[in-house]
């Protein structure tokens, strides 16, 4: 027997919902944010509820600043993100040292 409450049941994905849906913010913020939380639940580091409770002291104009370039306006939004992009890391330094010597000699930019 299935019991309907008639509310839409939870997004099975571990990052927040405003990550996925937040109108504004820098278009390359978001897509980072959305890499990493992927990167993080691919690899089972998320273990899917906020159960942890911070509490500190922040900078207001630092918050301002990761607000307007997230668009999130939660702080355990804003601070669940900031900690994914840390924890996924990036590992663009370690690509692009990679890349050496795959394109040929003659290879040209067409500008």
């Amino acid at each position: 027997m299935t019991i309907t409450t008639g509310k839409r049941p939870r997004a099975t994905r571990k990052q927040p919902q405003s990550v996925r849906t937040a109108a504004a913010g820098d278009a390359l913020t978001k897509t980072r944010l959305r890499f990493a939380f992927a990167e993080l639940e691919g690899s089972g580091t998320l273990a899917g509820a906020r159960s942890l409770k911070l509490s500190t002291r922040v900078d207001p104009g630092l918050i301002e600043a990761a607000r307007r370039r997230t668009g999130l306006g939660s702080d355990s939004d804003l601070i669940n993100a900031a900690l994914a992009v840390i924890a996924a890391g990036d590992d663009f330094g370690t690509w692009l040292v990679r890349q050496a010597g795959r394109l040929p000699e003659d290879f040209e930019l067409g500008f």
